[in-house]
């Protein structure tokens, strides 16, 4: 095999695939890259480590069509410090080793036989969904932040809901104390479906996503989901089981309803976690911070062996007065999802959870379980 190829692209697609290479395995295929020459001139660079598979399609030119199986993490390495614009790949196929030069530059390494690389998993097609990339990009971003990290727990809430339902695309992630929901309007003529997407998979998917208005086309079979961006394809195996019934939570009536400035808000949280954070002891990570909120604004304190913190954001709310208690990791995550300048956040007591919506519509809701105070 050998091709020569442009070193800016060829990088930029390594970096692509190379966040489906496997980091941690005792098999030393699954460290590799896949690389396929074809005599029509079409490159196709492929990573797969069993749970997700990307493959990247190319066009470049191909001296002798052929494929190999090289190390991500050398191929990448050496490809990225290389000076000149054009790269040459020449592989001996009767021992595998490949010589890759640019310039004046010249490096052999051992590649090997690609035939012992997983192939890409095939998804025969019983759904499809299209969007833009910048739409999809925004709702994992919001709701990643709720997925499970927890295996053992309940391997469902590893990933994110997809539902299809009345041209209403919902994406759901909960980990058993936040929720995240967000909808976006898709193709009425859509039937009703729902699956699990890994959140794994979706924390690489959003790094390729673009803030674009291009489409990507969502495949989804039995087992497998398939995100097509044209000249590259994302395939990552679906979770299975049932999801949890979230909705009756959404449906919480609530009778204290704030607005208030979500930068402000974080920021004010971000200063109350300097004391946590400071905080070696086992304890302290589960401390909560404390909002105690009255008409015109919300009091955070936070005390721990190190010391304690006082601050104030000026808020507008209707309804009695309440001391709540939280995780403020969990409270900033969420805070940190939302792009509005002002939010709607709405309490009922002191042991319920607190919901915070977009003040300009309601196309996703944050729902974060308290921390009971002892006082309560």
């Amino acid at each position: 095999m050998k091709f020569l190829c442009n070193r800016t692209e060829l990088l930029d697609i390594i970096n692509t695939v190379q966040k489906a290479v496997s980091t941690k395995t005792v098999n030393p295929i699954l460290e590799c890259i896949k690389i396929d020459a074809f005599a029509d001139g079409t490159l196709i660079i492929t990573a797969n480590n069993l749970d997700l598979c990307i493959e990247f399609k190319t066009e470049c030119d191909v001296k002798d069509a052929g494929s190999i199986a090289l190390s991500s993490r050398m191929f990448g390495d050496i490809v990225r410090r290389l000076s000149d614009n054009i790269v040459e790949v020449n592989v001996n196929e009767n021992n595998n080793v490949t010589t890759i030069k640019s310039g004046k530059s010249e490096f052999n390494i051992q590649g090997l036989n690609a035939l012992e690389y997983p192939s890409v998993p095939e998804v025969s097609e019983t759904y499809r969904l299209s969007m833009k990339q910048e739409v999809l990009k925004k709702m994992i971003r919001k709701t990643i932040f709720a997925v499970s990290m927890n295996e053992s727990r309940k391997p469902i809430l590893t990933g994110s809901l997809f539902e299809v339902d009345t041209g209403v695309l919902s994406v759901v992630s909960t980990d058993g104390y936040r929720l995240a929901i967000i909808k976006e309007v898709v193709d009425s003529s859509l039937t009703p479906k729902s699956f699990v997407i890994p959140g794994l998979a979706l924390r690489e998917i959003l790094k390729i996503l673009k803030d674009t208005d291009e489409v990507v086309n969502i495949i989804v079979s039995d087992r497998h989901a398939l995100f097509d961006f044209g000249n590259y394809k994302v395939v990552t195996r679906l979770l299975e089981g049932k999801y949890i019934n979230y909705r009756p939570v959404l449906s919480t009536p609530n009778s204290i309803f704030v607005t208030a400035s979500a930068r402000e808000l974080a920021d004010s949280l971000e200063r109350a976690a300097l004391i946590i954070n400071d905080d070696m002891s086992a304890k302290a990570e589960k401390l909560p911070v404390i909002l105690n909120i009255t008409t015109d604004k919300i009091e955070i304190t936070c005390m721990t062996s190190r010391g304690k913190v006082y601050d104030e954001v000026e808020v507008k709310a209707s309804g009695d007065d309440l001391e709540i208690g939280f995780n403020h990791k969990l409270l900033l995550d969420a805070l940190r999802a939302c792009d509005d300048e002002d939010i709607k956040m709405e309490f009922s007591n002191p042991r319920s959870s607190c919901f915070i919506n977009s003040l300009n519509d309601n196309s996703y809701t944050f729902m974060i379980l308290p921390v009971r105070l002892y006082n309560n």
